[in-house]
């Protein structure tokens, strides 16, 4: 239900990103043709707008997010099973990394006393941020740049959460606000506290009857893919446009930030996420070589 749920919403998204990809394309035609309305130049101009579009196309865009919802799927699936996998936690082999790295102290405290908790509520705006950047990122690849490159990048965007959740299974862990809960009362009464106490009744929930159809396991630290998905956007996005790959920067050090000061990751949750990315590249590209039929697929 969850898979079809997503699929029809984004059939919905897909429709609006054609109507404006084409809306686009023509406008950047009509700058070029010719404006003596030649009846001979109005044929290739409409081709030229249209070839991205064929049915052909549209069809091997559709099959790109199909791939995404299914990793997805199987992603919350496989999840599920983490405390079955391996029921030890690392949290204080994270903690002591953290002590190590910010000067003997937990990384979210070193936040906290930077940003202090007025921040609180523009910082949850980043973390939530994340949810369309990750939607909007996916469908501008799938609209509007090279077949190829799409394919690639959708590749490693499957491949993160897919060898993902194997580095969770390995090294499991909670996350510093579930292991300090003291440390960030400065939430209480705030929208991510709410979820994180949601999501922790959830894993009383399965705990308790693990055959349950009303929870997901969610909660997980190491590595971190909300970094992990905005690093692998902001290498693929200057393919398109340089600007566009600056602002998935900027991105990048909000969300990272984020993660940490609401006590979701330890510092090495994130950095363990350059590495997830720097082990899936090489792999997309892979992939993608061989479907093409043995040709370099993009310069990332």
């Amino acid at each position: 239900l969850f898979y079809l749920k997503q699929f029809l919403t984004c059939l919905d998204l897909y429709a609006l990103v054609l109507l404006a990809a084409i809306f686009l394309k023509l406008i950047g035609e009509v700058r070029r043709v010719n404006w003596k309305f030649r009846a001979v130049a109005w044929r290739p101009f409409w081709l030229k707008t249209l070839e991205r579009f064929t049915l052909g196309q549209i069809f091997q865009d559709i099959r790109f997010f199909h791939a995404v919802l299914l990793m997805f799927v199987e992603f919350a699936l496989l999840k599920n099973l983490v405390p079955h996998v391996n029921a030890r936690l690392y949290d204080d082999l994270f903690i002591a990394s953290d002590r190590y790295l910010c000067g003997g102290m937990v990384c979210s405290e070193v936040l906290f006393k930077l940003w202090g908790a007025s921040a609180l509520d523009q910082i949850s705006k980043h973390y939530f941020w994340y949810y369309p950047y990750m939607s909007l990122t996916a469908f501008t690849f799938i609209a509007v740049a090279p077949r190829r490159l799409a394919q690639e990048y959708l590749c490693g965007f499957v491949l993160l959460f897919l060898i993902g959740i194997l580095w969770i299974y390995a090294v499991p862990t909670l996350g510093p606000v579930y292991i300090y809960p003291e440390m960030f009362r400065f939430m209480q009464g705030g929208e991510i506290s709410g979820l994180q106490e949601s999501l922790w009744r959830m894993r009383d929930l399965l705990s308790e009857n693990p055959r349950s159809q009303e929870g997901v396991f969610m909660i997980s630290g190491f590595p971190s893919l909300h970094v992990a998905v905005a690093i692998m956007g902001s290498i693929y996005l200057k393919h398109i446009h340089p600007l566009l790959s600056w602002l998935s920067w900027i991105f990048t050090l909000l969300i990272f930030n984020s993660t940490i000061y609401l006590g979701w990751h330890y510092l090495l949750d994130d950095l363990g996420s350059v590495l997830l990315v720097a082990l899936c590249i090489p792999l997309a590209k892979r992939v993608s070589w061989r479907w093409w039929g043995g040709t370099d697929v993009s310069p990332v």
